[in-house]
């Protein structure tokens, strides 16, 4: 199956301070919540990319489907079953990806089959997509798929992104410091600096759900497929796609 990428890559503060880490990700460039190019079909667009390290693993999360309200609309939600859903890892900062991190689906609604394939070299790089050949995790959606030292989750969550707008600080100056921490300078109005927010803080997508894509693996597994040590940094961006 050949796709074509429609969405912008995604990435959150959380993304950004995994830089620090011994493994870490970096910004490229990001559209989240509703602000993607293309809107109509929410369970391809992306909100947040999150990276980050756990003890000797690495994991990944991908959340899409901004904006789910409780009851009806995330009982019924579930993934694209025409969609690829993809991490992107790349060891040179050049913006093409040197291995990917796969997850499709079989089947409609909440007994969907969800598969998980890599971390493996792609055939093709870029805004064209394809599922690579080869075994894959597979299992429900809603449960928990394990196999190789992988271990994958696919379901609706509470959507994990803080964010209060109306605060006494501004989204600017926070998205200011997250981004110059993990660029290692200054970004933005030299007034605007701080990843505080108000207190008490209002999380204004409280109560709004999204769905999850979570893949956790060895470290060592991600630097292999890399080719880079297990202390290394590589780059890292989400993608979906669709036939």
């Amino acid at each position: 199956m050949t796709t074509h990428a429609r969405w912008a890559w995604s990435v959150t503060v959380a993304g950004l301070i995994a830089c620090a880490l011994a493994i870490g990700t970096a910004l490229v460039r990001a559209a989240d919540h509703a602000d993607a190019p293309d809107t109509m079909e929410g369970n391809l667009d992306i909100n947040d990319l999150y990276v980050f390290n756990d003890g000797n693993d690495v994991v990944f999360i991908m959340t899409v489907a901004p904006f789910l309200t409780p009851g009806e609309a995330t009982r019924t939600a579930a993934l694209n079953p025409r969609g690829l859903y993809e991490f992107n890892l790349d060891a040179q900062r050049d913006g093409v990806e040197e291995s990917v991190i796969q997850v499709a689906t079989a089947g409609s609604g909440a007994s969907q089959t969800i598969m998980v394939r890599g971390p493996v070299r792609p055939a093709v790089t870029g805004t064209t997509s394809r599922i690579e050949p080869g075994p894959s995790l597979k299992g429900r959606f809603g449960s928990t798929l394990s196999g190789s030292g992988i271990t994958a989750w696919v379901g609706p969550s509470d959507d994990p992104f803080f964010i209060n707008l109306f605060g006494d600080r501004s989204v600017r100056s926070v998205l200011n410091a997250a981004y110059g921490a993990a660029l290692g300078r200054q970004v933005g109005d030299p007034s605007e600096q701080t990843l505080a927010f108000a207190d008490p803080a209002a999380d204004d997508l409280a109560g709004l759900n999204t769905l999850s894509i979570v893949v956790r693996l060895p470290k060592q597994t991600v630097a292999d497929a890399l080719g880079i040590p297990a202390n290394g940094v590589f780059y890292a961006w989400a993608t979906t796609s669709v036939r």
